[in-house]
C-alpha cells in the first residue's frame, strides 16, 4: 500500500446498507467520490463481523460470502481510483435481545430516532456499555471461553471474506468506543466473563491480543490495522494509560508489521451530549509503537498539518470527509470546506447528506471532467 498523502477517511456508521446488511449502489457512489484522489486510504463503515456481533438494520455486514460479494463494487471503485480500502470489523458491546432482533423497527426507534452522532460516527445516545437512549438492548449474559472463541472465529471469517472475496486491501479491528473488545480491555464486563479474561490488565487484554493473533495468521500482519480510544467516555471511568501502554508493547512485540495503530484523540470527545475537552493526547503511545500511526478526532486542516509535521502521523477525518468528497484536494490547495449537515449523518438509506455534497469548482476544473452526483 503506497499512500500519496497523510489524510485518511475515518470509519463511520452511516446506515446506508440494506435492512439485512448488504452494501448498496449508494455506498459505492459515496466511496467512489471520496477516493477520487489517488493514493488515499479509505477505512470503511463499521461492519459487523458475525451474526452475534450485530443486529442493527442498515449497518453493513461481512460474515457471509453473499455479504462480502456485495462489497466488490465498492472495492473495485476505490481501486479504479488508485486508492485503498481497509474494512473496519466490529461487534457490538453484547448480543442484542431477541425482542429487538425480531422487531428491527423497534430497535430503529431506540437507536436512530433523534439521536445525534459524535465526530466519529457513534450515536451520542450510547450512554454506557449496555444502554442506548437509556434503554438496555443487550442480553445480560456470562461470556464464556466458548463465546470468546466464537467471536474470534467470526473476526477471522470476516477478515478472510473481506480480503479474499470483497478484495479489500486489509481490515481494521475495532477496539474503541466501548464496543466488545474495548469492553474487555476496560474491564467493563466485571465478573460476567471467564476469569482468564478479567482482573489484571494482562487478562483484560487477552481477548484483543488473541483476536489479533488469529486474524494476522489468517491474512497477514500487513493487512491488519487496530483502532483504540484511550479517552472515550468509558475509558475516563478509570486510568487506562497503563493498560494501553501494555497493549502497545505487546502489539509491538508480537505484531511488528501491523499496518497501523489508529488512536482517537480526546480533544473533542463526548459523554452523552457533553464534550470533554482536554490538552492530553494519545501521542505518548508512539514511544511504544514505532509503526504507522493514525490519529483521529476533531481535527481541522491546520491542526492536522501540525500533527503530521510534528509527529509523523496520518490524520483521519470523519465529518469533514462526509461534507467534502474532494477533501484532500481542498486541504492541499487551502480551499474552504463545505459545512456538514449533522442532522443527515445517520439517516438510513438516504442520499441526503451522503452523495449530494459538491466537489470544489477548482477540483472539477483541474480534473477537466465533472464527477457524478457532485451536488450540482
Amino acid at each position: 500500500m503506497l499512500l500519496r498523502h497523510r489524510i485518511v477517511h475515518a470509519p463511520m456508521t452511516r446506515l446506508r446498507a440494506t435492512d439485512d446488511g448488504f452494501v448498496t449502489k449508494l455506498m459505492t457512489e459515496y466511496y467512489t467520490q471520496r477516493s477520487c484522489i489517488p493514493g488515499s486510504l479509505m477505512i470503511s463503515d463499521a461492519t459487523f463481523a458475525g451474526e452475534k456481533s450485530g443486529g442493527y438494520p442498515n449497518n453493513p455486514r461481512c460474515f457471509t460470502e453473499e455479504h462480502a460479494k456485495a462489497w466488490i463494487p465498492v472495492t473495485n471503485a476505490i481501486h479504479r481510483n488508485k486508492s485503498y480500502l481497509f474494512m473496519q470489523l466490529w461487534p457490538l458491546p453484547g448480543e442484542i435481545k431477541d425482542e429487538y432482533r425480531e422487531d428491527p423497527e423497534k430497535l430503529k426507534e431506540i437507536a436512530y430516532n433523534d439521536c445525534p452522532m459524535d465526530p466519529l460516527g457513534l450515536p451520542a445516545g450510547v450512554e454506557s456499555f449496555d444502554t442506548v437512549q437509556g434503554i438496555n438492548i443487550y442480553k445480560k449474559k456470562y461470556v464464556s471461553k466458548t463465546d470468546i472463541q466464537e467471536y474470534i472465529h467470526d473476526f477471522v471469517n470476516a477478515a478472510s471474506l473481506a480480503t479474499h472475496v470483497a478484495k479489500a486491501d486489509g481490515v481494521e479491528l475495532h477496539q474503541a468506543n466501548g464496543f466488545l473488545l474495548d469492553r474487555f480491555v476496560l474491564g467493563g464486563l466485571g465478573d460476567q466473563c471467564d476469569p482468564d479474561y478479567r482482573g489484571p490488565l494482562e487478562n483484560r487484554c487477552r481477548f484483543a491480543l488473541e483476536v489479533l493473533e488469529a486474524v494476522t495468521q489468517e491474512i497477514g500482519q500487513e493487512r491488519v490495522g487496530y483502532r483504540i480510544s484511550p479517552y472515550s467516555a468509558w475509558a475516563l471511568q478509570t486510568d487506562t494509560r497503563e493498560t494501553h501502554i501494555y497493549l502497545m508493547k505487546e502489539i509491538s512485540k508480537r505484531f511488528p508489521k501491523l499496518a497501523y495503530i489508529h488512536a482517537i484523540e480526546p480533544r473533542q470527545y463526548w459523554s452523552g451530549h457533553k464534550r470533554i475537552k482536554s490538552e492530553v493526547n494519545t501521542f505518548y503511545l508512539q514511544k511504544y509503537w514505532k509503526g504507522p500511526f493514525i490519529t483521529a478526532g476533531g481535527y481541522d486542516p491546520e491542526s492536522a498539518m501540525e500533527a503530521a509535521d510534528e509527529r509523523g502521523t496520518l490524520v483521519a477525518f470523519g465529518r469533514q470527509y462526509i461534507a467534502n468528497p474532494d477533501l484532500v484536494y481542498r486541504v492541499h490547495n487551502n480551499l474552504p470546506l463545505n459545512p456538514y449537515k449533522r442532522s443527515e449523518f445517520y439517516t438510513p438509506k438516504s442520499t441526503l447528506g451522503y452523495i449530494d455534497y459538491p466537489f470544489s469548482q477548482e477540483y472539477l476544473t483541474a480534473t477537466k471532467e465533472r464527477q457524478p452526483n457532485e451536488g450540482k
